[in-house]
């Protein structure tokens, strides 16, 4: 065993190496997510190396936690963040914690880009019977 192997088993066992899974959306087809929770962080833009504010979301999938984590705002030209919220983050807004989402990469179209379409695999109830509205069925012997 490398001395580097012994070192990061060490470090393994004294728990300060912590495994995050992130989500792979590019070319990976739907994912089945229940939403954890989000938290807002400073980060560095790993294209420009510019600070920004950060969002990470958990969530489960098949029973594994999952991290994904997006700039809160959407970039100018000059990759400087504006004031307006960013396509999943506007996405996510409906959903609270302990949703289940669907997520989806779709690729924009004559570029190298896209994004991921975010919907609700809940089903809304649309017929709610109100109790004042219920009338139970009529007995058989009174007809």
């Amino acid at each position: 065993m490398t001395q580097s192997q012994e070192l990061y088993n060490k470090a393994k066992e004294d728990g300060t190496i912590v495994h995050n899974e992130y989500l792979k959306f590019k070319g990976a087809g739907k994912h089945t997510l229940k939403f954890i929770k989000d938290e807002e962080f400073d980060g560095t833009n790993y294209r420009t190396k510019k600070e920004e504010r950060k969002m990470r979301y958990t969530f489960e999938e098949d029973g594994a936690t999952k991290l994904y984590e997006t700039a809160i705002f959407k970039k100018d030209e000059q990759g400087d963040e504006t004031k307006e919220l960013s396509n999943f983050v506007l996405q996510m807004n409906p959903y609270g914690y302990g949703d289940t989402i669907e997520a989806l990469y779709k690729p924009i179209e004559g570029t190298y880009k896209g994004f991921i379409k975010v919907s609700s695999t809940n089903t809304p109830l649309t017929d709610v019977i109100d109790e004042d509205d219920y009338s139970p069925d009529p007995d058989p012997e009174d007809m």
